[in-house]
């Protein structure tokens, strides 16, 4: 999993990760998560273990008061367990896998009707 894209006009962060073996004959399942409403991000350039969770109500006030600052109507989401200082905050979480090629856009972003959006989409 890795950082894709970072949609500063419209407060999104888009994180991509491949599943399967690049090298085998099967098809890559691409796994989009795309946070939207983004107050902080503090993430790293690769995660070879992706494990998403919300961040507890003391973890967060702990990063509020390391930072001099409040996230009142935001979630703040863990990214790794090996890693507790990577996070996101933000409105909400949305992820889907696809099959579809890794350099194509995630329909998770797309704002067309036809982009080919999975019929299951999970969010938190």
């Amino acid at each position: 999993m890795q950082p894709w894209a970072i949609a500063v006009s419209h407060s999104r962060l888009h994180l991509r990760g491949l599943i399967g073996d690049p090298e085998g004959d099967e098809n890559l399942q691409v796994l989009d998560v795309v946070f939207h409403d983004v107050s902080r991000i503090c993430v790293s350039d690769l995660y070879r273990q992706f494990e998403l969770r919300l961040a507890t109500p003391e973890q967060k006030a702990a990063e509020e008061e390391r930072l001099g600052t409040r996230w009142p109507r935001a979630l703040m989401y863990l990214l790794s367990s090996e890693r507790t200082a990577d996070y996101v905050v933000a409105g909400r979480v949305y992820w889907a896998e696809f099959d579809v090629s890794p350099t194509e856009p995630s329909p998770l972003l797309q704002e067309r009707e036809d982009a080919g959006v999975p019929d299951q989409i999970f969010y938190a």
